[in-house]
């Protein structure tokens, strides 16, 4: 006999199928698919357009003469770039008492860039901090850098506030060590951008990874699904026999002939006297009540 599925069962597991994939489609769309670009390769950050030494000949031409460029890094690209210095530390993230984030001042192609380092990069920010002063004191520089990812996203207005302050505040040293060239536009040295480390679109790596594994989990569920469609795993279900039919099935077994003998004695000569054999058989209820019915009709 063929295996075939029970139509509303297999309707039932085709409505937990389509909504399970549904529900990760969702999960990975709320993160942005960032999963994706994590496990991709994250671009090199630019705050100006700068020339591909890689891709072009010397002086970053090609063979016909075409220079060939970098663009610069734009808000929503997931990036990575070495920190090798640390001017300065210009505004703080706060929950609480507690300080989540950091922002800091980074030289990258002639800017001062924003980096937003998150609580756990703090140990490694305060070795670059204080690596940079050595250099700026002049005693002298270990060549410590860190590597960091995440996204590029708009300098919000509270914190480009704060940077051009602090800018304000050290602007005279900064030329006068040739860090930046002399202007009175801060437009010009400050990026309108900054680096939200250990970011991949509006949410963290933790987040982006927790949102893909449930999707991830949600897939696994919903091709379980499928398969079990696939091999007929929603049969017919057996349904067991009511009980009243097993008793009356037993009954039926134990319906049978009973025969009983009688023996009459002789009181005086104590001899078996007995003649008459009598047979007495069980009849089924509904027997005996036809009998009885045509017996008084």
């Amino acid at each position: 006999m063929t295996k075939t599925n029970d139509p509303k069962r297999e309707h039932s597991a085709w409505i937990r199928c389509c909504a399970a994939v549904l529900l990760a489609v969702i999960l990975l769309a709320v993160s942005g698919f960032g999963i994706f670009k994590m496990l991709g390769t994250p671009k090199d950050f630019t705050a100006i357009e700068t020339p591909d030494t890689e891709a072009a000949e010397p002086m970053g031409s090609t063979e016909d003469g075409e220079t060939v460029t970098i663009p610069a890094s734009q808000v929503g690209d997931y990036v990575q770039s070495e920190v090798f210095l640390d001017l300065g530390r210009f505004a703080e993230g706060t929950r609480g008492d507690t300080v989540t984030e950091r922002y800091i001042v980074v030289p990258v192609n002639g800017k001062m860039v924003a980096f937003c380092f998150p609580q756990r990069w703090f140990d490694s920010e305060d070795a670059i901090y204080q690596a940079t002063q050595n250099l700026l004191t002049g005693t002298g520089f270990d060549g410590s850098y860190i590597r960091v990812t995440g996204t590029v996203t708009e300098l919000p207005e509270d914190v480009s506030t704060q940077l051009y302050d602090w800018f304000s505040e050290n602007k005279e040293w900064l030329e006068q060590g040739g860090l930046i060239p002399q202007t009175d536009d801060y437009a010009d040295v400050l990026l309108d951008r900054m680096v939200k480390v250990d970011y991949v679109g509006h949410f963290t790596q933790t987040v982006v990874v927790v949102l893909s594994v449930l999707a991830g989990l949600c897939l696994l569920y919903a091709l379980y699904e499928l398969i079990r469609i696939l091999c007929k795993g929603y049969a017919v279900k057996q349904t067991e026999e009511a009980p009243e039919l097993a008793e009356l099935e037993e009954s039926d077994e134990d319906d049978e002939s009973i025969e009983v003998e009688i023996t009459e004695s002789d009181p005086e000569t104590g001899e078996d006297v007995t003649d008459v054999e009598v047979e007495i058989t069980e009849e089924a209820p509904e027997a005996a009540e036809s009998e009885d019915t045509n017996g008084e009709a």
